[in-house]
This record gives structure tokens, sequence and C-alpha cells, in this order.
């Protein structure tokens, strides 16, 4: 249902996007008539050249139309990551228009300026329309700047320039009005490198998108996001880059060795929500890789256990250095209870081979093998029913030193055997190492007080 609904607001705001270009392209056909009637009327260069670069704007305007009707496709076989960079496109050519509009605005003012400025008839009504225009400019300017489009933001910069140049010429009016003729020729040579200078900005930007490259401070922002992210060791790399409107990135991110699949995909989820906290709408391609710590040997034997794919249930590892400084490693691991002795002793022997391969300085390793537990035990809650059993196993546990209290004792029987179980409260200030050991003591005093227990388990907790 989400991605529904993702779809819905982007198709409604590309159906807007194309409305703002459709009615910006009517706009800019009725500035450019007014702008040549008014031209040939007065003759005023500064006027014809405004008018020219409004002519162009309308192409460019056209472009933008097409180019914002391709970039709403969506992804296919040929394109995958859509159709997004039509709009940069969009904006490049329109920079060349520009530029191309310059050059020849420039040339005929030169012209003029050589044949003593011409004949230029300042006249009220032209004043009149480019004050219009102005003002007409600014209102696009402020809408299409706010469009989200690459190629309308495009425009939105070449509405700016064309307030800025209208204003030139309108200077240039008011002067040939004040008796010097030249002015009109000054404002169009005005005109001719303002848009110049426009055309540069955008094709600049453009230009930076479709060359892949990344936005400012884009990769260091996406980096630190994905290392804020608990779990995630190390962002081993990042690239970023633009599409249109849309930013595609792919990063690598080193974790714990020894994580579950369940758990890798819970930290991409993580770390795909930081990075659109980062960048709404980003699309992320994200690898997760396990890091090795070199002076982390019990999680590199987890790893190796984990790579076999064979055991279960390892526990119990310990890593002893002998005096020559090598590594003796001894291990719970638990295999189907149903395998005989001459696989199981096959499968330790794989086990081993890999462990010295991952760490070359073991000399010894001690494998336990244990049966495989089935997944589920029938059983049945007796605490009720043995009443005076629990009442004296609580006073038993309270004896014991290092427990503050009796939490819980509860009394199961699998298969006539009677299972105790037990959660002692102790000092919150003791090491697990400590609270470890008084649990191993409290299960072996329990266990020889009531020989009718089959086994006890006893549980810490602050």
């Amino acid at each position: 249902m989400t991605t529904k609904v993702d779809l819905q607001d982007r198709g409604a705001v590309t159906s807007r996007t194309q409305l703002l270009a459709v009615g910006s392209l009517l706009v800019g056909v009725l500035l450019v008539a007014g702008k040549l009637v008014v031209g040939f009327l007065t003759g005023s260069l500064g006027i014809l050249s405004e008018a020219v670069h409004s002519g162009l704007d309308v192409v460019a305007s056209i472009f933008a139309l097409i180019a914002i009707r391709t970039a709403a496709k969506p992804p296919d076989s040929e394109h995958p990551y859509g159709h997004g960079r039509a709009e940069n496109l969009s904006a490049f050519a329109e920079g060349i228009l520009l530029l191309i509009t310059a050059g020849g605005i420039a040339y005929a003012a030169v012209l003029r300026l050589q044949s003593g400025g011409g004949q230029v008839d300042a006249a009220w009504y032209a004043i009149a329309l480019l004050a219009a225009s102005m003002v007409i400019e600014a209102g696009r300017a402020f809408v299409l700047g706010r469009s989200g489009s690459e190629a309308l933001e495009a425009d939105a910069g070449n509405r700016l320039a064309d307030v800025l140049s209208s204003l030139g010429v309108l200077v240039g009016l008011v002067g040939v009005r004040m008796g010097y003729r030249w002015a009109d020729s000054v404002a169009a040579l005005a005109v001719a490198a303002l848009v110049a200078f426009t055309a540069i900005q955008i094709m600049r930007r453009a230009g930076d998108i479709l060359i892949d490259r990344a936005p400012v401070g884009a990769e260091r922002s996406l980096r630190d996001a994905l290392g804020s992210v608990k779990g995630v060791r190390e962002v081993l790399s990042v690239r970023v880059r633009r599409s249109g409107s849309q930013i595609f990135a792919d990063a690598r991110v080193s974790t714990r060795r020894t994580l579950s699949v369940e758990a890798v995909e819970a930290l991409s989820d993580e770390v795909t929500e930081a990075a659109n906290a980062t960048f709404p709408g980003i699309e992320l391609v994200l690898a997760v890789e396990g890091q090795q710590l070199p002076a982390n040997v019990v999680e590199r034997v987890h790893a190796t256990v984990d790579r076999q794919g064979l055991m279960r249930d390892l526990h119990n590892v310990t890593v002893e250095m002998e005096a020559d400084r090598s590594l003796h490693l001894s291990m719970h691991v638990k295999l189907p209870g149903s395998m005989v002795l001459e696989e199981a002793t096959k499968v330790v022997r794989e086990l081993e081979a890999l462990l010295r391969s991952e760490l070359p300085e073991v000399s010894r390793t001690d494998v336990h093998i244990e049966p495989l537990e089935p997944e589920i035990v029938a059983g049945e809650d007796v605490t009720a029913r043995l009443a005076d059993l629990v009442a004296g196993i609580r006073a038993a546990v309270e004896r014991q030193r290092g427990v503050v209290g009796c939490r819980d004792v509860e009394l199961s029987s699998r298969h006539g055997h009677i299972t105790a179980h037990i959660v002692a409260a102790m000092e919150g200030d003791l090491t697990l190492e400590q609270a470890h050991g008084i649990e191993t003591h409290v299960e072996n005093e329990v266990a020889r007080d009531f020989p009718e227990l089959h086994e006890v388990v006893a549980r810490a907790t602050a």
C-alpha cells in the first residue's frame, strides 16, 4: 500500500510540473509576440534582442516540456535508472541556445554602435511593455523555481536573467529619451553579457550531473548517516550521483561477521532508513560485508563455524594462549542426535582444518560434540502440584551467598523427569562472570539438596 501511495504522489507531482511547463510556454509565446511588435515599431535593438532572447526561451521551454514528459517515464530494460537525465540534457541544450543568442545580440549591438547608434523611438508603450515583462518574468521565476524539476529550475534561472536584461533595456530606452542614442546598443550588449553568464551557469550545473559529479557534500553526509547506524563498524565506500531530481547511491558497509541473515536484513533496513532521512527518496544499493577483527579470536571462531554451516549452538569457546604464543581452542557444538560418530568425527575434522586456515597460530583444537535437542519438547508445568518442593527450593536459593532473593521457581515435568527453573536476584553491580559463578553454585547446591530433580537451571537478574 505504501508503494502505491508513493507512485500516486509522484504522478501528481509530474502532472503539476507538466502543467507549469505548458503555462510557462504560453506566457513566453505572448511575450515574444509583444516584444517583436514593439521592437519593430520603435527600432530598438535592445527590445529586438529581448524578443530573440525570449523566442529562444520558448524553444527552451519546449525542450523542458519534452524532457519532463520523458523523465516521467518509468525505468525499463534499456533505462534501468529511469529517464531523469532527460531534464539535465534539456537544461544543457538550453544553455547552448542562450550562449548562441548572447553572441548574436552582442554582434548586432557592436555593428550598431559602429554606425552611430541607429534610430530608436523610445515610446511610452515600449517602456510599459518592458515594465510589464519584468513583473511577469519575476512571477514565472518564482513559480518555476519551486517546481522540483531540474529543467524548470533551469528555466527559472533564465527568467531571472530576463528580468535583469529587461531592466537593462529599460535603462537604455530612458537614456535614448535623454538624447543618448548609443544607450540602446549598450543595453543590448549588457543583455548579451547577462545571457552568456546565465547560459554558462546552466550548462555547468547540468554538465556536472551528466558526467556523474556528486552534489557538494553529499558523499560526506551520506557516509556520516550510514556510519551512525548501530551495528555498522565501518563505511567502506560511498558513491553518489544525480539523475534529474533523483539521487542514486551505492555503498559498502562492514559489520560483525557472525550476524545471522535475518540480522543482516534488519541492519540493511536501518541503513536504508538513515539514508532516506538524509536524502529523501534516495535510491540506495547497499552491500553488507563481515569485518574481520584480528584481535577478536572468539568472533573469528564463530564466523568459521558459521561458514562451515554444519554445526549448531556453538558455546563455551575458550582461547588459551600457550607459553610459545600458540593458541589452544576448546568449544562445545551440537550436531543431530541421529548422526553416527564416524560422520560426526569427519565434520569435526573439517572444522579443525577451517580453523587452522583462519587462525594459523592454532596448535590444538578440542571440539566437544553434543546431541542437538529436538525443536519442541513435551512438558507439563507441575509447580502448583508440588508446592512443598517449590517452597523448599526457594528457601535453599535464598540461603546461598550472593543471592538477595528468589524471584521465581517453576517446575516442569518432561517424560517423568522434573526440571527446576529458578530466577535468583543478585546485586546489580556484579560482573557477568561473578553472576554466572553464583548461578552455577546455586544449581549445584539445589541439585544436591533435592535429588528428585533431574535438572536445575538458574538465571540471575538484578
